[in-house]
């Protein structure tokens, strides 16, 4: 039996249930020895795994492994198993997980590591870490308005809309890619994408890899927007970055205007409030070591 530790957090909205002694016991079926760490918030993760080594199971949503990756970034002496019990499970999906939770554990009997990128924000609120997405834009306005520390709710996110959309007003962000200057248009939305989603399962970078050592930048022209109904049916067919408002960069870092704007980082938002200055990004290249279960 390998040794390992599990945190299980199953407050998502997942219609996949998982109760713990089932997730304990397709560990053990796994060939893992888990210790069971219990967490009460986001700063009992960082505590718990503060000395920890060797594999450690996941078992949550995008939230949840936010904050044990935040942990566990930059640590080679340890890998990291996703059990996927949340809402959208942006990281599951970019790793291939697939199917029931249990099955997933059991999976892992089978597994190997495989580096996993992160993305590095030094800003006017401070520096931040990243693992699915870090922008600016309608999404992040939205999302702001949403008020992500809250209970979730369909209709507090319906709200969000009405009150977001109709006074947006895309900004003009000349931005600098790998050193080199990239000037306008006015932006609806920029997304610096580690994997393929972000939010709502919204598959903004379809080629995106976190394993790739790079980083997708994705812009949406606010001057020369398609319709909603376009930017859905392409979101649905992973087809966004195929849009003609829409272009894509591949980069190792990007440097942005900072003007007060709203900005997330994954499912969290900044607000600073103050302009002046910019928000660089780089790639953090296998900034974890992900486990990747096979057939």
């Amino acid at each position: 039996m390998t040794p390992a530790t599990l945190i299980y957090n199953a407050g998502g909205g997942s219609s996949h249930r998982a109760p713990l002694e089932q997730v304990l016991a397709a560990l053990t079926d796994a060939g893992f020895q888990a210790r069971h760490r219990p967490t009460h918030c986001e700063q009992d993760v960082a505590r718990v795994l503060d000395s920890v080594s060797g594999p450690v199971f996941v078992a949550g949503g995008d939230g949840t492994f936010r904050a044990a990756a935040l942990a566990l970034v930059g640590r080679p002496d340890v890998t990291v198993g996703v059990i996927p019990l949340g809402t959208s499970n942006n990281i599951a999906r970019t790793l291939g997980l697939k199917g029931e939770p249990l099955d997933i554990v059991r999976s892992y009997e089978n597994a190997t590591p495989t580096p996993f990128d992160a993305g590095r924000v030094s800003a006017p609120w401070g520096t931040d870490v990243f693992f699915e997405a870090c922008g600016c834009g309608v999404f992040a306005d939205i999302l702001h308005a949403y008020d992500p520390d809250a209970p979730k709710s369909p209709l507090r996110a319906v709200q969000a809309l009405l009150d977001t959309l109709p006074g947006f007003a895309p900004t003009d962000l000349d931005v600098t890619l790998d050193g080199v200057a990239h000037p306008g248009p006015a932006l609806s939305l920029l997304e610096v994408m580690n994997i393929q989603c972000t939010g709502n399962s919204m598959r903004l970078a379809p080629d995106a890899h976190p394993g790739d050592g790079r980083l997708n930048l994705i812009r949406v022209n606010g001057e020369q927007r398609d319709s909603l109904l376009a930017y859905g049916s392409a979101l649905l067919r992973g087809e966004f970055d195929t849009l003609p408002s829409v272009t894509e960069h591949l980069l190792n870092t990007v440097s942005i205007p900072y003007t007060g704007q709203i900005f997330h980082v994954d499912g969290e938002t900044r607000a600073q409030g103050m302009p002046g200055g910019s928000v660089e990004i780089e790639v953090w290249p296998a900034a974890l070591s992900a486990l990747i279960p096979h057939p």
